[in-house]
């Protein structure tokens, strides 16, 4: 499976995607490296191409900033949404099967386009995805358990109330699992939810901290959430 990053000159959440799947000297949070994310990479299944900022309000002509695209199977892009609109229409003549939009802050997307992009991706048989975060997307399954990035899964063993090994399944696109579970090896399981919030600001997270209307909350925080959730989930299953 190849995948296609698309997104504004610095744009630093969509960088940060993109090289935790290159994973070549990408993260730096831990004083001592102990290699806690392991040796994989996908670099020969992953590009991306990275497009001057928009210097208009409205971009009249849109292939003035879209170059000629490679074929790919997943497209995941942030950009002006005058060059969204126009992306299903070149898509769909490269195979392109998956067009993902992940908002991490609250005009990544508007709900007016977010609409539209599903209609136009649908008659051309592209399944669209805008995860809010990026973190919470749980579909399309050949993207996620070929990549290992989505919502987070883990693998944990318990001795008594200790964690005692932690493995990363699937990981947060940013990330961030890998070092969240590297801080709760050998933790009290009753005493991890500090742990995980102080990692979440820690990593950092760079969602938006900005009030989302549709979420009724941050997406900082709705990601601090499912970084929670998806480590609790699995405890409980053990614990059951």
């Amino acid at each position: 499976m190849k995948a296609l990053f698309l997104y504004h000159e610095g744009n630093v959440i969509m960088e940060r995607f993109y090289k935790n799947l290159i994973n070549e000297n990408f993260c730096n949070v831990c004083e001592e490296c102990d290699n806690c994310r392991g040796d994989w990479s996908y670099k020969d299944d992953v590009e991306a191409i990275v497009i001057r900022q928009p210097e208009e309000e409205f971009i009249e002509d849109p292939e003035d900033y879209i170059p000629q695209l490679p074929k790919a199977d997943v497209c995941i892009v942030q950009l002006h949404e005058d060059l969204l609109y126009e992306l299903p229409y070149i898509l769909k003549d490269l195979g392109y099967r998956y067009f993902i939009i992940p908002s991490e802050r609250p005009n990544d997307l508007s709900l007016a386009m977010r609409k539209k992009l599903k209609e136009i991706c649908s008659k051309f048989n592209i399944s669209f995805y805008n995860p809010k975060p990026f973190c919470s997307l749980k579909e399309p399954k050949e993207f996620i358990e070929y990549f290992r990035i989505g919502y987070p899964k883990f693998k944990i063993t318990i001795d008594g109330n200790k964690i005692k090994d932690i493995k990363v399944l699937i990981s947060s696109p940013c990330g961030e699992s890998y070092y969240i579970a590297k801080r709760l090896l050998g933790k009290d399981i009753n005493e991890i939810k500090e742990e995980i919030a102080n990692a979440h600001h820690n990593y950092p997270c760079l969602a938006s901290m900005e009030i989302d209307k549709e979420l009724n909350d941050t997406i900082l925080h709705k990601a601090g959430y499912i970084a929670l959730e998806s480590i609790m989930k699995e405890i409980k299953c053990l614990k059951e």
